[in-house]
């Protein structure tokens, strides 16, 4: 299955949308089948609508409002529940008529989409169309969704991934036609075997980088008496580091990367600057703050990188783990420069009463 549309963060560690809200795990999805259900009454609720006004504008745009709703939950059911409940079930015949349905489906929308008439959308392919939905919705609430619901499938993590698939469906179906303000490029073009290859390399490049930044950050608390809250913060942040190599490796192991046979090989920009954290200077802890700032940022780049790679990969489980480390770097990039001004002024307070203020 290959991953069409870009949803995960791409910013200061917090989703663009829902859908990313959703990828990242940041919102609870919805039990998929449920959410699939409601996504049914929405739409029959609406052809119900269309066959009772008169109004022919109105008309028009619940036709358009319709083959938009059901071309981004096909799409989603596609893309997610589908895949999923063929390698769960042990009636893959149940997927297949669906499919087959949606084709049917979907030839009947394209009609209507291009219909030429004062209404906008040609009543009896309407009519027709209603008639195909309400089969294919009694078949899916019948026979495929207590298959789904009896399986071993996890039903939030599917649910979270529809949801998150359909809304960008949606973006994408009404958005600017000429794509500059669409929040998401599209992936149709990226090869997913190139997005895995990267995304296995970059994973052991940000590896060596968090392992660099934990020792630039267990040096730095060794140093840094005079400044208790950036003290205070660093302890939390080493602890943040960890978990993020723990991550890190938890994915490279799925991927067969055992980390016992990960090398780390540093990474120039992250070892020059752990270098220069741990070289004493009479001004260390005003050297040692910006480079632990460049360190974060850069850090916090790279985890957004993998995010890309990572869905174009199609591996949406590592998301969410990728999306706290983003958090985390640059929780403690902005913490070091909200406080640059006020720890240079303590600096130059200790230097001026004659203390130590290096560190």
């Amino acid at each position: 299955m290959r991953m069409r549309l870009m949803i995960a963060d791409r910013g200061a560690a917090e989703p663009i949308s829902l859908g990313a809200a959703l990828a990242a795990g940041k919102k609870v999805g919805p039990d998929v089948t449920r959410f699939l259900a409601d996504d049914h009454r929405t739409v029959l609720g609406w052809f119900d609508w269309y066959e009772h006004v008169r109004d022919q504008g109105v008309r028009k745009e619940l036709a358009a409002r319709i083959c938009a709703a059901l071309r981004a939950h096909m799409g989603a059911e596609e893309d997610y529940l589908y895949p999923a409940a063929e390698r769960h079930l042990r009636t893959p015949g149940l997927v297949e008529r669906s499919l087959r349905e949606h084709d049917s489906a979907k030839e009947l929308i394209g009609q209507i989409e291009s219909a030429r008439t004062t209404d906008g959308a040609h009543p009896e392919l309407m009519r027709r169309l209603r008639r195909e939905i309400e089969a294919h919705v009694a078949e899916e609430e019948n026979e495929l969704f207590p298959a789904v619901r009896a399986s071993s499938m996890d039903l939030y993590a599917i649910g979270r991934a529809v949801v998150a698939r359909r809304a960008e469906y949606l973006f994408g179906r009404t958005g600017k036609s000429d794509g500059r303000l669409k929040e998401i490029p599209d992936m149709d073009s990226i090869s997913q075997d190139e997005a895995r290859h990267f995304f296995l390399v970059n994973l052991k490049n940000v590896h060596a980088a968090a392992r660099d930044g934990r020792d630039m950050v267990a040096a730095q608390l060794k140093r840094i008496e005079q400044y208790p809250k950036l003290k205070q913060k660093l302890e939390s942040h080493l602890g943040e580091k960890d978990a993020q190599l723990e991550r890190v490796e938890r994915i490279l192991d799925r991927y067969g990367e055992s980390p016992s046979k990960v090398k780390d090989t540093a990474m120039s920009l992250a070892a020059a600057l752990g270098s220069a954290a741990t070289m004493p200077a009479k001004d260390e802890i005003l050297k040692n703050s910006l480079n632990m700032l460049a360190l974060a940022t850069y850090e916090a780049a790279s985890y957004e990188t993998l995010l890309l790679f990572g869905e174009a990969a199609g591996d949406v489980e590592a998301l969410p783990e990728l999306q706290k480390c983003v958090s985390e770097e640059r929780g403690l990039a902005s913490f070091i420069e909200d406080h640059l001004r006020s720890t240079g002024m303590q600096f130059l307070g200790l230097r001026s009463r004659g203390a130590q203020a290096s560190h």
